[in-house]
């Protein structure tokens, strides 16, 4: 996307969001939405549609119209039943609007909204700004909404917009887990930063002060080209394999409170449910294999899913199981020093890519131990962008961390097609997975 584009799509994306959150505050069940980018009857001005089964069991279809401007928008011809027209303008607090005898109108200046109309047959009249109250900044909106003093308990569905969006996406969209380095840190494990450290200092054998001087030239990554590690002498693989297993746990993986039990929880209780997973271990399929939960593990091109598996496991880094980091055919599936990760992602036709396009586009995913500092990642996140969708990332929250930090995350994160959950300790994660 040109720039342009890119501004027109995060506006649509979040006109989406506020008619989400209208039917939020009007009790609307999560359960009860459907959306459509196509119908039968065409209209051109129609950007998507909104199919709602009331609570008298009846079908409310709202065609949603998003304009850029009021210049050209005739509101008074639109002003029919079951109508939606969201309308950017400068100022909510400086502009005469009108107001509609039938349909929904959305006057949205990027920083607040004002609502006019009708939804599920109650006329409401709904202002994002409060007088009195701090004024949000103009990407502040999501952080806003789900702060909302007067949205709390409207919904008899969901206590919070921001679980009411969770289970509105994973109950009607496949769902994948996608899990990084910080899904073992209950058990004491290294994140992916901690794992280059260590693996770095017994390359150089306790020899910070060199390590520190070449990353100095060439950044953290010193694994360029395994065939230099191959010939000073240093086994890679077996090193790496003592990192991923041989730490010193700080919880046993049979720990209910643990992320990763969480998370085997969750699949155990939605079969179906997909697995990307960054790690190279099989610290998952332990877990699922103790519970008998049969599972299907993809880690190179000669993999595939079999139909009997309640949850299929994508390593799309590779696969390296204890004790096997001298099996080429699992050495070989390893995306691991620069050159292999470089390859991949200049690669758009590899597996492990076309995975993840495929299912951040159009799976609703739930983003776990990742803190999405890779670059690659976020281009992957951003060529998978679809406004009728949002995807999931739960993130931890910093001692001593101001709230201007996690409003500007939480609006960074939106542009990427995220929802920023946010959580004090990495157990709370498991306490959102239980009510999804």
């Amino acid at each position: 996307m040109d720039k342009e584009q890119r501004e027109n799509y995060i506006f649509q994306k979040k006109c989406l969001l506020i008619l989400l959150f209208l039917y939020y505050m009007n009790d609307v069940d999560f359960n009860s939405i459907v959306l459509r980018s196509f119908g039968f009857h065409f209209d051109a001005s129609c950007n998507f549609k909104a199919i709602v089964k009331s609570k008298k069991e009846h079908i409310h279809k709202y065609v949603v119209h998003i304009y850029n401007s009021l210049y050209g928008v005739n509101l008074e011809q639109m002003d029919l039943m079951g109508n939606v027209n969201i309308v950017k303008v400068d100022s909510i607090k400086e502009s005469d609007f009108y107001v509609p005898a039938a349909s929904l109108n959305v006057y949205f200046d990027e920083t607040n909204f004002h609502a006019f109309g009708f939804v599920e047959g109650i006329r409401i009249d709904y202002c994002s700004y409060k007088e009195g109250e701090e004024e949000a900044y103009t990407d502040e909106l999501l952080y806003h909404l789900n702060d909302d003093k007067e949205a709390a308990g409207k919904n008899t569905s969901a206590n919070s917009f921001i679980l009411w969006l969770l289970k509105l996406y994973t109950s009607q969209i496949h769902t994948d887990l996608i899990m990084g380095a910080g899904i073992n840190a209950d058990y004491g494990a290294k994140d992916w930063n901690g794992l280059l450290s260590a693996l770095n200092t017994e390359f150089y054998s306790g020899d910070t002060k060199s390590a520190e001087e070449v990353k100095h030239y060439v950044g953290k990554e010193l694994f360029t080209s395994s065939m230099i590690l191959k010939t000073s002498g240093f086994d890679t693989y077996k090193s790496l394999c003592h990192e991923l297993y041989e730490f010193k746990e700080a919880k046993s993986f049979n720990d209910h409170d643990s992320t990763l039990y969480k998370c085997v929880d969750f699949i155990q209780s939605h079969p179906g449910t997909s697995v990307i997973t960054y790690n190279y271990d099989t610290n998952l399929e332990y877990l699922l294999k103790k519970r008998d939960i049969r599972y299907c593990t993809i880690y190179d091109d000669n993999s595939f899913a079999t139909k009997d598996s309640v949850c299929d496991i994508y390593h799309v880094h590779g696969l390296l199981p204890y004790g096997k980091y001298d099996q080429k055919k699992f050495t070989d599936s390893l995306i691991f020093n620069e050159s292999d990760y470089y390859y991949m992602y200049n690669n758009p036709y590899s597996w492990n890519i076309s995975k993840q396009l495929h299912d951040f586009k159009f799976h609703t995913c739930l983003f776990i131990g990742i803190s999405l500092n890779d670059p690659d990642m976020k281009r992957l996140l951003e060529l998978a962008c679809n406004y009728m969708k949002f995807n999931f990332i739960f993130v931890k929250k910093e001692s001593g961390y101001s709230d201007s930090v996690y409003k500007d995350i939480t609006t960074y994160f939106f542009t990427f097609d995220l929802i920023t959950i946010w959580v004090d300790q990495y157990e709370d994660i498991g306490n959102w997975l239980k009510q999804i």
